[in-house]
């Protein structure tokens, strides 16, 4: 019964853990964006860097509650009494700190930092947007249209 618990509880994490990803896409737009209206601006990257973006808040939290919640499961299948609570707190603070840890880094994603001289002006506009899996890393001197407003900004290479 107890390996039954325990292999049902390291599945879900397997299976949990993963689906936390977020990936960019040009083709998916968040509920709040929904009747958001944008300003568009021509414009050429004129600076292009490769950063990392971290995981969100809530990713790490799903870690940590994750983490813990298996934990504790497999605290409690050990020991008796007392011991049984004190191993169960136990692991369920270790499988909080390991969760968050998996939080933390599951969801780190490749971004991109650009720098857009708008046409016919001197204006620059800085936009870090995800690195799409349709466009790649933008190299500078490609030339696009910068959309920003509403709930969020990314740049789009004329053609896309």
């Amino acid at each position: 019964m107890k390996k039954t618990i325990i292999t049902t509880m390291l599945a879900l994490s397997l299976v949990l853990v993963p689906s936390c990803a977020n990936l960019g896409s040009l083709n998916k737009v968040s509920a709040n964006e929904i009747g958001s209206v944008a300003q568009v601006i021509s414009g050429t990257v004129v600076s292009a860097r490769t950063v990392r973006a971290d995981a969100s808040s809530s990713d790490k939290n799903l870690g940590t509650g994750i983490g813990a919640a298996l934990g504790a499961g497999a605290g409690s299948l050990l020991g008796s009494g007392s011991g049984q609570v004190v191993s169960t707190v136990g692991f369920g603070v270790l499988g909080a700190l390991a969760g968050r840890g998996v939080g933390k880094y599951a969801n780190q994603s490749d971004a991109q930092e650009l720098v857009i001289q708008a046409d016919g002006s001197r204006a620059q506009y800085r936009v870090t947007q995800p690195v799409y899996a349709q466009i790649g890393l933008i190299p500078v001197g490609t030339h696009g249209t910068l959309q920003y407003g509403g709930s969020g900004s990314k740049f789009i290479p004329d053609g896309m």
